[in-house]
């Protein structure tokens, strides 16, 4: 019964777009505000939005714990994707001058392109693999969150143009 409620209450939460966009945006100034503050130390930002979520009574369930890291992953792929985009234009930037000082063909966009490629495939398998291993108990859609979460965020941390 409690697991319906809980259910019912975050489809009712996320069912209203207003609420669910105020909420996705919250999490996403939680998580760039912790690496304004976070110096040498972006890492220590994982988990900013999720852990105080699961310390929730709504965030103490499978299903819970599973829509805190969704909610902290969301921000963190709003944030891959910003850094992956400022990157990209970095990288066609080089390709540039590189032509035209050099008059070498342009290769590190292609090269970002293709890593970006696989590392998308790389972290679905390994998430899938994750999932796979945890099967037999009802930890594993925890597992394969928490493995989407992480690998999201430390890619977004890899990506970030003073990274480059």
């Amino acid at each position: 019964m409690r697991r319906q409620c809980l259910t019912l209450s975050l489809l009712a939460l996320f069912a209203h777009p207003a609420l669910a966009a105020d909420t996705a945006k919250g999490d996403l100034r939680t998580v760039k505000a912790c690496l304004a503050k976070a110096g040498d130390d972006p890492a220590s930002c994982i988990g900013v939005v999720a852990n105080p979520c699961e310390e929730t009574p709504d965030g103490q369930t499978t299903p819970g714990i599973d829509e805190c890291l969704g909610r902290e992953q969301a921000a963190w792929d709003v944030i891959l994707n910003e850094n992956y985009k400022a990157s990209l234009a970095d990288a066609k930037d080089l390709d540039k001058r590189l032509k035209d000082e050099q008059g070498t063909e342009p290769s590190a966009a292609a090269a970002l392109l293709k890593a970006q490629r696989a590392w998308l495939a790389y972290r679905d398998a390994e998430c899938d693999r994750i999932f796979e291993i945890n099967k037999e108990g009802t930890i594993r859609t925890n597992a394969a969150s928490a493995c989407q979460n992480d690998l999201t965020a430390n890619r977004a941390i890899a990506l970030r143009p003073d990274q480059m």
